[in-house]
């Protein structure tokens, strides 16, 4: 088995969600991450339980495998990402380049792709919703405890603790954390607004969208 294997199980899991087949994408990206786990045993030894132990990153790596230039493959339209709620959620699976070498961008990619489609099931089986959220938060965690030190992944941690915090919030477990966690968002906001950071933004817009909605007066209130 190898790296290629992953990446064309990561098309299909993407494919799955596009389609809005988000319980498909669940199974395509839990194999997905079964097969990098298999290489990664081959290659490099490391496992720990069903999640992979992050191996260091390449130091031939090139840009194109960084996280967030992974994240710019996908096209973000104009005001696509606007919801019209108070809560913004990133509900784009992450691409990986054809060519990527590096395991610890692949590991990660992965893990929030999981991460994603759990979210994603738990919005629409609100039966086991909690199941599915608790799994979500569990690799969101991971994944933003585990992309701390790595380069060009300003994006990738802004969208991975977004999606953290909503999950928390839809678990009811957290509710208080949630105005914290904007405050803490929008400075990070600010900060990529001020760096010029065009693209990423793009991927942000409902976030902002979510923002003038949360701070528009009520019908109550009018």
């Amino acid at each position: 088995m190898s790296l290629q294997t992953v990446i064309n199980q990561n098309k299909e899991t993407i494919a799955f969600l596009k389609a809005r087949d988000c319980y498909s994408a669940l199974v395509s990206s839990s194999s997905a991450l079964q097969c990098l786990r298999s290489v990664s045993q081959t290659q490099q030894g490391q496992h720990e339980g069903d999640l992979l132990i992050l191996p260091a990153r390449n130091s031939s790596s090139s840009p194109e495998d960084a996280l967030d230039q992974c994240m710019l493959h996908t096209i973000i339209q104009e005001n696509e990402e606007t919801c019209g709620t108070q809560t913004f959620m990133y509900s784009h699976a992450i691409p990986l380049p054809p060519n990527v070498n590096d395991y610890a961008t692949v590991t990660l990619v992965l893990i929030f792709n999981a991460a994603l489609a759990h979210h994603l099931v738990a919005m629409q089986d609100k039966e086991n919703s909690s199941q599915y959220l608790r799994r979500a938060k569990q690799l969101y965690t991971l994944a933003y405890n585990s992309s701390q030190d790595i380069e060009q992944n300003q994006l990738f941690l802004f969208v991975v603790y977004n999606n953290t915090a909503l999950a928390n919030l839809q678990i009811g477990e957290d509710k208080d954390s949630w105005n914290a966690c904007v405050e803490h968002l929008v400075s990070v906001y600010m900060v990529l607004v001020g760096e010029g950071y065009t693209s990423r933004l793009r991927h942000l817009q409902g976030f902002l969208g979510s923002l003038v909605v949360s701070n528009m007066p009520t019908a109550a209130a009018a």
